[in-house]
């Protein structure tokens, strides 16, 4: 069996998730590269101000299922001595051919008054806090490629322990005529500099920016052969 590593909720993931999942390619011709621009800035503000739920397989090393519940993010807070707005999100893994068999994490994740993400902080896990707002295109085209920032990440609040970074970017690839597909990928690191982890989770978008999110892919590093499919 596979011993999975403490089980995470990506910070990518919680920077843009969607209802729903799977869906169908761009057709049996393949992918078609629409010439529309598209709208992720404000598909992801309508997004995090309304909150989602999507139910997820998983495959790959492991078999099981993945579940991501985020409330919308409505309550008003402080975070790292400015206002914010925060929401709960709770993220289940659950596998019959690895251990442990199941995992669950709870993050509070915090925005400013846009819905850009400044951080989150992980109940018995890291803290994170992004270096700067993270850049979303509201005229996003097929074939962009572009950095979306960086988070440093601590053992708890206090920052005293740094416990890595994650390095955050995206490419929009062809889907069809009218839809595109946004992979974004996280790459994390630990407090070595040492990736541990790279992420792609890939989302249908539509001309308003509406996301519906297709298939989350991590690939595991640094001694580890571990790769989860979820789709």
């Amino acid at each position: 069996m596979t011993t999975l590593k403490l089980f995470f909720i990506s910070a990518l993931l919680l920077l843009i998730s969607a209802c729903g999942g799977g869906g169908g390619g761009g057709g049996s011709s393949g992918p078609v590269s629409s010439t529309n621009t598209f709208d992720i800035r404000a598909g992801y503000a309508r997004l995090t101000a309304s909150g989602f739920s999507t139910t997820l397989t998983v495959s790959g090393t492991c078999s099981g299922t993945f579940a991501l519940t985020s409330g919308p993010a409505t309550t008003n807070t402080v975070f790292e001595g400015s206002a914010a707005l925060s929401r709960s999100s709770v993220a289940s893994l659950t596998v019959s051919n690895c251990t442990p068999a199941s995992n669950v994490g709870t993050t509070t994740s915090y925005f400013d008054s846009n819905y850009a993400p400044l951080g989150f902080a992980i109940v018995g896990g890291d803290y994170g806090v992004w270096t700067s707002p993270p850049s979303l295109p509201n005229n996003a085209r097929v074939g962009d490629v572009a950095v979306v920032g960086t988070i440093n990440k601590y053992t708890n609040s206090t920052k005293s322990t740094p416990s890595g970074t994650q390095q955050n970017s995206y490419v929009i690839e062809a889907d069809t005529a009218t839809t595109a597909i946004a992979n974004l990928i996280s790459k994390t690191y630990n407090a070595s500099n040492v990736l541990t982890s790279t992420e792609q989770d890939r989302y249908r978008i539509a001309a308003d920016g509406s996301l519906t999110l297709i298939s989350i892919d991590i690939q595991y590093a640094n001694g580890s052969t571990t790769h989860l499919v979820m789709n």
